[in-house]
Order: structure tokens, then C-alpha cells, then sequence
């Protein structure tokens, strides 16, 4: 929703209805006129815009030169919706006493996140931060923040670092565990993955593999020492590895077009429930959506607490789109080199692209990439303990 928009909201503005011989004449009168309208359809013999509260009021002299009779349809906006809430007055009060409880509520603390811990028990965290006050159903004034942290590094010898936030009434704790390097114990140098072996660097261990042989996933490339000196496996093999994907790209498909019709709804969303109390309720057929946020109050585990957005809905219509088939060979292999860069490794050498096609019939075309590289295949799996002696 647009600040102009948004203006004539809270101005009032109504949707007016032209018969008439030539209702196009108006059209043109206040336009000439400088009054501002909007939105202009027109069904069969008669027209609609929308057009100020104000301006309405002054259009009737145009009316008559023009010889068309305008009449209001629909009315939108703040004054309409006061007159309607002023026959309600239990209604306001209610609305009223809800916003004050809800804002009240929303300087409590009613849910905490952990976040960053794997070791150190999320249970623990939550007991040294409730002794310093954080816990669910305190008031947010009264916890300091950087009382929490220090407690938390300095009860929990585990932890490295804290740092506490809140947003709205959700409190966030997070941490960073101290963490010692883990070194992979003795064992053998296996291949990851399927490959042609280009060349082997053997730092300890024996070779079992050598260039120009095929190995499969899980073989043993470099076997370790588990004599007395239980020396395991240490070095690097390198191959040439595939990588294959197949793209069906359909001949014939239908996409949608957005014609340029919208409508708009005001919707309010409670702890997760929506509301609809502004704008039209009947849709178009086909449509697609999309969503901007206006306001947001407080903020939960699942979003925010209450907020207030603008749905827009706009209509499409199907349009029938054919290919031929060297344009669905170039978008298939496009596609393909594309899924390829994000499979690949960044230490992979790209050393070629091939690509096959497939026709079937008139349906779709089948893209076949491959792509040859060489890249690193050796990894070490450790030995169980009773192999090694139970380092």
C-alpha cells in the first residue's frame, strides 16, 4: 500500500458507479478538473473510479454538464469505519482495554531461546540465567542483560562467550561452547566416491591402488600399518571423478501472465490468527499473492505478536508458451551447467562438459550433462579400537 493510498484511506474514499450516453465525458471533466481518481473500469455501458470523499461532494456540477448520473458503490476508509465503531461503543471499549493488556503483556518475558550450546545443557543455562532474574514471566526492565552473560561464563566453565537480546517478548541466549580440536585416530585412506586414480602420494602406510585403475566408494586406497607400531594411513589420492544431471524440458507449457487487475486486503494477524477487516472479499479466479508488512507488535518464537499487513492479489491469466527444440536444448543445458557449479566442489578441476539430448516426440526434450573432474577422493576411516590396540 502506497503513502498515497494510505492518505485517501484515512481521508475516506469511495468507489462511484457512471451511467449515462457518454460516461467517458466525466471521466475526462475531472480530469481536466485536477480531481484526483483511480482505479477506472468499465463493464458493459458503465463506468467505475474511485475518487476522495471530498471530491465527490464536487463532481456533481460535472455530473450535470456531462449528463451522466454517478452513484457511490462502495466506501473505504477511517470515516466510514468511525461511524460504523461510534454505534458500537462496547466494541471500542473492549478493542481499547485488549491493546492496553496486550501492551502491558508485551514487557514481560514469555519465552527463551538457547541458542549455540551442544555439550553445555540447554537445562543449565536456563538455571544460571533464572538466578539472575531471566526467566519466563519477568519483567524485561528489570534484567540486565550483562549481569546474565557474566554469570553464565563465569558458573558455566564450559562456555566461552554470552550474549543476551531481546526481541519483544522472546529472549534470546547465545553462547559458544569452548570447543578442543579432534584428531582422527589411526586407520585407512578409503575413496569417497567412484573414480579413475590419476596419482597417489603416500605419506605413511601402503598403497593399494595405483593411476589409470578404477576404485569404488569405500575402497581401501592406502592401507595403514596396524603391525606394532599401529602407524596408520597418511596421503592423498587424487581422481577423475563424474558428475552427471538430466534436465526434461517440456515442449509445450502454460505460464501465468498478470493482466494488471489487483485487489488489496487489510489483514490483522493475532498470536498467529488473521483477521480480514478491510478491502474486498471476493477473488479473482486465478491469481497470485504477495505480502507487505505494515506493523509489527512484539515478536514470539513463531514471529511477531500482532501485525498488521497488506495482501495484494494479483489477477493472471494462462498463456500457452511452445518451444522448439533447440530452444529447449539451449534452456536444458543452461539449467544443467547450472546445477553442475553447485555440485561440484570448489576444489574440483572442471576438465570437460558433454552434454546428450534426448527428443521425445513432441512432449519434452531430455538434456543429459556431464561433467569430468579431478579432485581429492581419499578419506580417512579410523580403525575400531580393538584394531589399534585401544588408543
Amino acid at each position: 500500500m502506497t503513502f498515497k493510498r494510505i492518505g485517501e484511506f484515512l481521508k475516506g474514499y469511495v468507489t462511484v458507479e457512471v451511467r449515462g450516453k457518454n460516461p467517458e465525458r466525466l471521466i475526462n471533466l475531472c480530469l481536466s478538473s485536477g480531481f484526483p481518481i483511480w482505479d477506472i473500469v468499465r463493464h458493459d455501458d458503465k463506468v467505475y473510479f474511485s475518487i476522495s470523499l471530498s471530491k465527490y461532494r464536487e463532481i456533481r456540477t460535472l455530473a450535470r454538464k456531462s449528463r451522466c448520473i454517478p452513484r457511490i458503490r462502495k466506501r473505504y476508509g477511517f470515516p466510514f469505519f468511525l461511524g460504523k465503531v461510534k454505534k458500537r461503543p462496547a466494541f471500542v471499549l473492549s478493542s481499547a482495554l485488549i491493546l492496553a493488556v496486550l501492551f502491558y503483556l508485551s514487557g514481560f518475558i514469555w519465552v527463551i531461546q538457547v541458542k549455540g550450546n551442544d555439550k553445555v545443557p540447554r537445562d543449565l543455562i536456563l538455571e544460571v540465567a533464572a538466578g539472575e532474574g531471566l526467566k519466563v514471566g519477568s519483567r524485561k526492565a528489570y534484567v540486565s542483560e550483562k549481569s546474565v552473560e557474566e554469570a553464565l561464563t563465569l558458573k558455566i566453565p564450559r562456555l566461552s562467550w554470552a550474549y543476551v537480546h531481546f526481541q519483544g517478548t522472546l529472549a534470546v541466549i547465545e553462547v559458544v561452547e569452548k570447543v578442543r580440536p579432534e584428531m582422527a585416530g589411526p586407520g585407512d585412506v578409503i575413496a569417497r566416491k567412484d573414480g579413475v586414480v590419476d596419482s597417489v602420494l603416500v605419506l605413511s602406510g601402503i598403497p593399494l591402488v595405483k593411476p589409470g585403475q578404477t576404485v569404488k566408494k569405500g575402497e581401501i586406497l592406502i592401507a595403514g600399518e596396524s603391525g606394532g607400531g599401529r602407524q596408520g594411513a597418511r596421503g592423498n589420492v587424487t581422481a577423475r571423478t563424474w558428475y552427471e544431471v538430466r534436465q526434461e524440458i517440456p515442449l509445450y507449457r502454460l505460464e501465468a501472465v498478470r493482466t494488471g487487475k489487483t485487489m488489496e486486503i487489510t489483514v490483522l494477524r493475532l498470536f498467529g490468527r488473521e483477521i480480514t477487516f478491510l478491502g474486498m472479499k471476493r477473488l479473482f479466479d486465478w491469481y497470485e499473492m504477495e505480502e507487505y508488512p505494515v506493523k509489527a507488535i512484539g515478536e514470539g518464537s513463531r514471529g511477531p505478536l500482532i501485525e498488521v499487513l497488506t495482501r495484494v492479489f494479483f489477477e493472471v491469466k494462462w498463456r500457452p508458451i511452445e518451444f522448439s527444440v533447440e530452444e529447449a536444448i539451449a534452456i536444458g543445458e543452461k539449467r544443467g551447467r547450472q546445477v553442475l557449479e553447485r555440485q561440484l566442489p570448489s576444489t574440483a578441476k572442471v576438465l570437460g562438459v558433454t552434454c546428450d539430448t534426448e527428443v521425445h516426440g513432441s512432449e519434452c526434450v531430455v538434456v543429459r550433462v556431464v561433467a569430468s573432474a579431478l579432485e581429492e577422493i581419499g578419506e580417512l576411516r579410523p580403525w575400531p579400537e580393538e584394531k589399534n590396540g585401544g588408543w
